[in-house]
């Protein structure tokens, strides 16, 4: 009999409720490691431990390390969590997520086996759950809308629904620092209830998923700059990397040309430059020069600049090269890898005719068409140097050369998406309109 490869053991596998004492253990370490040094507050409007049956937590997404402002606070409530498919093949994380009892998720994917084990799990094992409606960990600093599916899921389960919103958490390892030294200060994490099962019944789906979005949403950058949180450094610029993400100029609009070191982002095109205080805070160096309010505001104006561009032009086409990675099937991925490499190509989106890879794949021609419709975004998991998505139900990730790049186009096809009338469309309270990224 042929050896069953690690996907095929992750889906065969049925989830159960946490063990009580391995969960206590965490829970203590979690305390004892992280609720100083990430300065936890936490404010309980609505307490789910009063409730009596299975509960669900919706949760914003910020950081890696999300679970510890549900967990920590509503102790001793036993709850499985949500958690990325790809993280369950990381040698240091898959045995630790097996025992854990946590649920893989295919991003933006589909996913019929998480959701019939969330709904098992509250059905019928009367387990709490949390997940994360996002998708993801946050890009900007802020929220992006629910995926698709997130009301529909809540409705089905018709139990008690808690949020808890969380601030401050994506600064302590921003998404162009995922991974590296963490920067800590304060957290300040709200919970409380948002729908009760009558609710649920009552409200259409779309009207679930539009409070879901403004429950949950969370603009850290502001936050940190009404608060005035410092946050200590550990030896890192405060702004190293950004250019990954904020690719783009305000001022001359040439791409690829941003450079960031220490507390200074500075475009080698045209001299504009901005220094960022230990505070998030982001300051122009002198009145000739351009410069977005926040750094989530920098990046609504790149989405902004991203958007005009594809329609002013019916024809809009966009190449890049690109590296093909996929997640092995017989062995975990070691410390650092995301991936490994097994092909080369071209990677193109359209707006006639979507998306596509040509290229190849463990040495054989290989191609991808998906339409932009059916594609509305990509998985910025790690930092913003890598992109995956999955197809046909398996994960296939995209790296670029030229720094920002992957940035840009996670943008392009989210815009694509949207002007093709797809049906994840940006939060209801954004405008495109550049003028609301600056301070007036």
């Amino acid at each position: 009999m042929a050896k069953k490869d690690l996907i095929t053991k992750l889906y065969e596998r049925k989830i159960h409720k946490p063990n009580a004492f391995l969960y206590s253990v965490i829970y203590h370490l979690g305390v004892l490691i992280y609720k100083k040094k990430y300065g936890m507050h936490w404010n309980i409007i609505d307490d789910p431990r009063k409730e009596e049956g299975p509960v669900v937590i919706i949760a914003n997404h910020a950081s890696r390390n999300d679970y510890l402002f549900t967990a920590i606070p509503l102790y001793p409530l036993k709850f499985n969590f949500l958690a990325a498919y790809n993280e369950f093949f990381r040698n240091n994380l898959a045995l630790l997520f097996r025992v854990m009892q946590l649920i893989p998720k295919r991003q933006f994917y589909s996913d019929s086996y998480a959701a019939f084990e969330i709904i098992r799990l509250v059905k019928q094992l009367k387990c709490n759950v949390v997940f994360y409606p996002e998708g993801l960990s946050s890009i900007s600093g802020a929220n992006q809308p629910s995926a698709l599916g997130t009301g529909k899921l809540l409705k089905f389960l018709k139990c008690p629904i808690y949020s808890v919103t969380t601030s401050g958490a994506y600064l302590i390892q921003p998404k162009y620092k995922f991974g590296h030294k963490e920067r800590y200060a304060k957290t300040e994490t709200v919970i409380k209830k948002v729908f009760s099962p009558e609710d649920l019944k009552n409200l259409s789906i779309e009207e679930i998923e539009a409070k879901v979005d403004e429950v949950l949403y969370n603009d850290d950058y502001e936050w940190a700059k009404n608060n005035h949180i410092v946050y200590k450094k550990n030896g890192e610029g405060i702004a190293e990397d950004l250019d990954t993400l904020l690719y783009k100029c305000p001022k001359c609009n040439h791409e690829f040309e941003m450079e960031a070191f220490d507390n200074i982002i500075h475009c080698k095109h045209c001299g504009n430059e901005a220094y960022i205080n230990d505070d998030y805070t982001i300051h122009p160096k002198d009145e000739t020069c351009k410069i977005p309010s926040t750094q989530k505001t920098w990046f609504d104006y790149i989405r902004i600049k991203e958007r005009e561009a594809i329609l002013k032009d019916p024809d809009f086409e966009y190449s890049v090269e690109t590296t093909l990675g996929v997640i092995p099937k017989k062995r975990y991925l070691k410390m650092g890898e995301t991936a490994i490499n097994v092909g080369k190509g071209t990677l193109t989106l359209s707006r006639k005719n979507g998306f596509s890879y040509v290229g190849t794949m463990n040495n054989e021609p290989y191609e991808i068409h998906i339409s932009n419709h059916d594609l509305y975004t990509f998985v910025m998991c790690y930092d913003a140097t890598i992109i995956h998505f999955f197809y046909k139900g398996e994960l296939r990730q995209f790296t670029f050369k030229t720094r920002g790049m992957a940035a840009k186009v996670l943008l392009l096809q989210n815009e694509l998406h949207r002007i093709c009338k797809g049906e994840w469309q940006m939060l209801k309270n954004f405008k495109y309109d550049e003028n609301e990224c600056f301070d007036k």
